[in-house]
């Protein structure tokens, strides 16, 4: 499942200074580049490169008596590392940083470097149960709810067709609504060739997007992430709506 991970930041960045000390950025094990976007006027497209030692990099894909048959042929080819590539987009409006990669230590590497760079703090895009609450306003079906700590249990997971409708759901809403941390929706945004019937996971602990699988594309659209992050940035305060 495709995976965005969300930062913000509050420091002002200029375009022109933010590709200048990001692009071409290099070292033995990696390198940068970083370009204005030719779709939004305040969204730069950074490329992370790196290479990734062939072992891990057919385990991902793999089961392991396949993976070693594999990773022995390509070893005896002289093949012992892979280029991988991250997409990352940082959005001067919204103060966002999207790398689009779930949270592990290469994504803390690709924020630790870019943060270097460019002499900033990137802090993960966290929402408080309230903000959570107001991403409803921008959904047009809610499919599953996570609440947690009601009374006592650690996790509570709520899942129906049009749940925002469930009495369930609004009951807990009125007596355990800062218990409201996840939540799964279809999007209320505007979509590029009808294509409407994915869903998105929204974590709010960890900041993070989970994007139901396209048939085609690995990616949805970027026209259409970034509604859907404008709208997370609304109601977590970055901007106004």
């Amino acid at each position: 499942m495709p995976v965005i991970s969300l930062f913000t930041f509050d420091k002002p960045l200029d375009m022109q200074n933010l590709c200048k000390n990001l692009n071409g950025k290099k070292s033995n094990d990696f390198w940068i580049t970083a370009m204005a976007s030719k779709y939004n006027k305040e969204e730069i497209f950074v490329q992370y490169w790196y290479y990734e030692d062939i072992d891990d990099s057919i385990r991902q894909v793999f089961e392991e008596d396949d993976a070693y048959e594999v990773v022995s042929f390509l070893k005896q080819n002289g093949k012992n590392k892979v280029l991988k590539r991250v997409y990352v987009f940082v959005n001067i409006k919204n103060k966002t940083l999207e790398v689009y990669r779930g949270p592990d230590k290469k994504t803390e590497e690709i924020i630790k470097k870019i943060s270097g760079y460019l002499k900033i703090k990137f802090t993960p895009l966290q929402l408080k149960s309230h903000e959570m609450e107001r991403m409803l306003s921008h959904i047009s079906e809610l499919r599953t709810a996570v609440f947690r700590n009601v009374h006592g249990l650690k996790v509570e997971i709520m899942k129906a067709d049009a749940l925002q409708e469930n009495l369930k759901f609004k009951h807990h809403m009125k007596y355990f609504r800062n218990c409201f941390r996840g939540m799964t929706f279809r999007p209320k945004i505007k979509f590029l060739n009808n294509n409407n019937k994915y869903h998105v996971y929204l974590d709010g602990d960890r900041g993070t997007l989970y994007l139901s699988e396209n048939e085609v594309f690995r990616w949805r659209p970027r026209f259409e992430i970034r509604q859907i992050v404008q709208k997370i940035a609304e109601c977590n305060g970055l901007i106004s709506s």
